[in-house]
């Protein structure tokens, strides 16, 4: 036991209140939390994910309540996947970026739109990588099925590629939303807190959720409604409408649907970027407690207080 606490407990001990996690931590801790916060917004506002869907096929609202939470699991699947996916990479190519300010002044024209242009990958690449989970619980919501047959059907529908549907598209206004979203949520932040100190200016976990909630609305809603043309296309031929059909209804009336696909995205983004914060600061607090345990000595001699100056984590 003593070779175990001296050992292997030795080299996860340096650790103490204030120091700065690791950058691979970091992650971690982000991946995950964006994980969980995606099923967490997903499951929450799936009732309205319900509605934007039929209102952009022009199909009326379900008349029965168990039919608001058809698809719920794959939607929770496909939220939660992207968005940590897309956080990650996000924070990756941003970090890419800032290796390279040496070439460009920062917070110059080029600048900001590598940055945009990092922020529509990371968003691309989510969507690309989630989309079946996506064209599932779409399909299930216009057909009124259960997960199987909505597999079975769009399997018959052409194979494996059924269930990349509307990919293009979904890509393409994934890539214009979170582009925009990503970009502009730190400007809406600085904004909240200069708006209100008190509430959304405060450093504790309460007040960074609550900015984070705020914040998320905004932009989300922002983003969804510019770039609804797009995600009525995807819609439709994620059911298998056929693509020209699906632009020139698009085109007709840009805006169908809009108003349910703005408060779902805004509620979903606010959820999203609050419990991002929640999540984040709950394993970031454990992982601190458990270095903390495993930072003492059978003898209650605290490892860490002679190894933190010279073994950082």
């Amino acid at each position: 036991m003593s070779v175990l606490h001296g050992g292997w407990l030795r080299g996860l001990s340096p650790w103490e209140d204030g120091r700065e996690l690791s950058e691979s931590l970091k992650n971690s801790f982000m991946f995950w939390g964006g994980a969980l916060a995606g099923i967490t917004s997903a499951g929450m506002t799936h009732q309205l994910d319900v509605m934007k869907v039929l209102r952009q096929l022009g199909r009326n609202l379900p008349t029965n309540f168990s039919d608001y939470f058809l698809g719920i699991t794959m939607g929770c699947l496909a939220q939660g996947s992207r968005f940590a996916v897309t956080l990650l990479l996000n924070a990756t190519l941003q970090k890419k970026l800032m290796s390279w300010e040496k070439r460009f002044k920062k917070g110059t024209v080029l600048a900001a739109l590598i940055a945009f242009c990092f922020s529509m990958i990371a968003g691309g690449v989510g969507e690309f990588l989630t989309s079946p989970f996506s064209v599932i619980k779409n399909y299930q919501i216009a057909h009124n099925c259960g997960t199987w047959t909505a597999c079975v059907g769009l399997w018959e529908m052409r194979g494996i590629g059924a269930f990349f549907n509307g990919v293009g598209f979904a890509v393409v206004r994934k890539s214009m939303a979170n582009g925009i979203m990503l970009q502009t949520i730190g400007p809406c932040k600085q904004l909240l807190r200069l708006a209100s100190p008190g509430w959304l200016g405060r450093e504790d976990p309460a007040g960074k959720s609550a900015l984070g909630f705020v914040a998320g609305s905004v932009t989300g809603a922002f983003a969804e409604v510019l770039t609804n043309h797009p995600d009525q296309i995807k819609a439709m031929t994620q059911i298998g409408v056929p693509l020209w059909e699906a632009i020139v209804t698009a085109t007709k009336r840009p805006f169908r649907g809009a108003i349910w696909a703005g408060i779902r995205k805004g509620s979903i983004r606010g959820i999203n970027w609050g419990c991002l914060e929640f999540y984040m600061g709950l394993f970031e607090t454990s992982y601190r407690k458990y270095r903390k345990i495993a930072a003492y000595q059978p003898n209650n001699q605290r490892i860490s207080d002679f190894t933190r100056q010279t073994t950082p984590i």
